[in-house]
């Protein structure tokens, strides 16, 4: 049985008793031929008894993620990768350079003003000369609007197409933030709900127009 067939989400219903039938026949099934997914079935199950304890909070799924955490110890294997977090790519939807070279402006702007957009939250930024001259020392100021009831937990530059991280900021109430970085290209991660979910803005452009 192909184990991305299985998902997190119906292994908690299982340690949770919510499945019958066939759905549960077949996370049964799963679990016997991966004993790795059944120590966490079974976890699951503890945390769960644990948060039934007291029934005035509902035990979602990233509750349930949180508490596996608090409960694994440091010598157990790694997180399953059907445990690890998503990863959601943001699309480019602004670029103020652009806006320029169509009023037929050519050259290295000052400040500029890049938007991304993704399903869960879109992030606006302003890049700038930290002293106000274009050179390798610059300054990104962004905010972020989250569009499902996200919790914005993490911004990090990361090296890019790595996970190499080169600086992280959290956002404040209002979700703005600012990070100071050397002119290249880069990635930006923002990190949602506890780590459970994350949005990748790849390729950001730090510094003079690199069109």
């Amino acid at each position: 049985m192909r184990h991305e067939n299985i998902s997190f989400e119906q292994i908690v219903a299982y340690a949770s008793g919510e499945l019958a039938g066939r759905e549960a026949s077949t996370v049964m099934a799963y679990l016997a031929v991966l004993p790795e997914a059944a120590r966490t079935a079974q976890r699951l199950q503890e945390v769960i008894q644990r948060l039934r304890a007291d029934d005035t909070v509902p035990g979602t799924a990233n509750a349930v993620r949180r508490a596996l955490m608090l409960l694994q110890s440091r010598d157990e294997v790694p997180t399953p990768d059907w445990l690890a977090p998503i990863r959601l790519f943001a699309t480019l939807v602004f670029d103020s350079r652009a806006q320029l070279a169509m009023a037929g402006y050519r050259g290295s702007a000052a400040s500029y003003q890049l938007a991304f957009e993704s399903e869960p939250a879109r992030v606006d930024l302003q890049i700038l000369p930290q002293d106000g001259t274009v050179g390798d020392h610059w300054r990104v100021r962004g905010q972020i609007t989250v569009h499902d009831g996200a919790e914005v937990n993490a911004v990090s530059l990361l090296a890019e197409h790595t996970e190499t991280t080169l600086a992280t900021a959290v956002p404040d109430e209002a979700g703005r933030f600012k990070i100071d970085s050397r002119a290249g290209v880069f990635d930006l991660r923002i990190d949602l709900d506890d780590g459970t979910r994350s949005v990748v803005a790849s390729r950001l452009e730090i510094g003079p127009d690199f069109a």
